[in-house]
């Protein structure tokens, strides 16, 4: 059986590849070779099964059974795999730009709130008086008024209730500056709790003197070339409660205490008369010493020696010096924030219009030059061009030095 299927495979082969030979013909010459019928079925073997490869791939082309899937799944897998190491390092970098944003905000919010307290410290602490450069005056021994004792002339302003603490602030930003910062911000705490409750002090001492001359103290801020505006601070969005509503808060007060120390300077407490004296006739209605009539008397007359060395009561510029009238030899010195002083019936003035004068700065010699019985001063002070009495500013002066 074998036999004969061989033999007939045999004669298969043989009639369809039988031995052939291919003659060729070149330049008259004849030649030919002979292919045999194992290289004819070689050729062929070879032939067919570059076919079915080309088939095969053609068909796992058309229904995706790509030979190469193998090695493009694993390209696929790596892909995903660096697309997840991708994502999570995107995460984690979002995730500590976010932490680093948050501890920068902490640390600017801690940073504001530092400035702001020194700032205020500053004004609190280590500049208690009103710089006499920031109002236009010149600096003297006299350049900040101080108060020697509690006025008992008026009563103090009702001082409103205040919160004894301020927050301290919450720093959590996972760094070794945590702590210092903590302790730095409640030291600050502490010294503004501590300057608030003795500028409040100084505020109400300062405020009952001024009252004492029957001036509003407002009129009187509001007449000084920086007497309105200062630092804006806006408190429409703050809780009453919170840090920065109480810093602010401290903050208006030590500006308001400079501003009413700027005002002491400004405001005649001294003694016109730098010698023995006694006072001669009041401020107000008297009877006149020429018509024996009443009259109104504008200022106090204070009696000494011939000659007595008249001063200055506040810093300021002379206005007038000279003759003016019953007034005889007049020294007028203004002293800002709408106070001017008159100094009446000299001998001999020693000052010149324009000059500036300290606070006992000796401006006249006492005569009775002018409208006068004897020898004696007129002193004379007003406020924006009314007059005021006199004593009531000797008597407040009394408790400022």
């Amino acid at each position: 059986m074998f036999n004969n299927i061989f033999e007939e495979s045999k004669s298969a082969i043989m009639r369809y590849f039988p031995e052939r030979q291919i003659y060729l013909r070149s330049g008259g010459e004849v030649s030919y070779f002979v292919l045999k019928t194992r290289t004819q079925l070689l050729a062929t073997t070879i032939a067919g099964l570059l076919s079915l490869w080309c088939v095969i791939t053609i068909f796992n082309l058309i229904w995706g059974h790509n030979p190469f899937r193998g090695a493009s799944q694993q390209n696929k897998l790596i892909k995903a795999e660096y697309e997840r190491l991708l994502e999570d390092a995107e995460a984690r970098y979002s995730n500590a730009q976010m932490q680093l944003t948050q501890q920068q905000e902490t640390f600017e919010r801690a940073a504001r709130s530092f400035r702001e307290k020194h700032a205020t410290i500053a004004q609190l602490v280590n500049q208690p008086v009103l710089n006499s450069g920031e109002i236009g005056l010149t600096s003297t021994k006299y350049a900040s008024a101080k108060v020697l004792r509690a006025p008992t002339v008026r009563d103090h302003l009702p001082r409103q209730s205040r919160i004894a603490t301020i927050q301290t602030a919450s720093l959590d930003t996972g760094t070794n500056l945590d702590r210092p910062l903590t302790n730095l911000d409640e030291t600050q705490n502490s010294i503004l709790i501590s300057a608030e409750s003795t500028t409040l002090d100084k505020i109400e001492k300062n405020r009952a003197i001024i009252e004492a001359t029957d001036i509003d103290v407002d009129q009187i801020l509001n007449a000084g070339g920086f007497g309105t505006g200062g630092p804006l601070v806006s408190v429409d969005n703050l809780s009453v409660n919170s840090d920065e509503y109480r810093v602010s808060t401290i903050k208006a007060r030590a500006y308001e205490a400079k501003l009413l120390e700027g005002a002491l300077e400004s405001i005649p407490f001294g003694h016109p008369v730098d010698a023995d004296h006694y006072k001669t006739s009041s401020f107000g209605v008297r009877k006149d010493p020429f018509t024996r009539r009443p009259a109104m008397h504008e200022a106090v007359d204070i009696a000494s020696y011939y000659m007595a060395p008249i001063i200055a009561t506040a810093e300021g510029t002379v206005i007038y010096s000279g003759k003016k009238g019953g007034y005889g030899k007049v020294v007028i010195i203004d002293h800002g924030h709408g106070f001017t002083t008159k100094y009446a019936h000299l001998a001999k003035t020693f000052v010149k219009r324009g000059q500036k004068v300290n606070k006992g700065d000796r401006v006249g010699g006492m005569g009775s030059t002018g409208r006068s019985t004897s020898t004696h001063l007129h002193y004379e002070v007003r406020f924006q061009g009314n007059v005021y009495d006199p004593d009531k500013f000797l008597k407040a002066g009394l408790y400022v030095q």
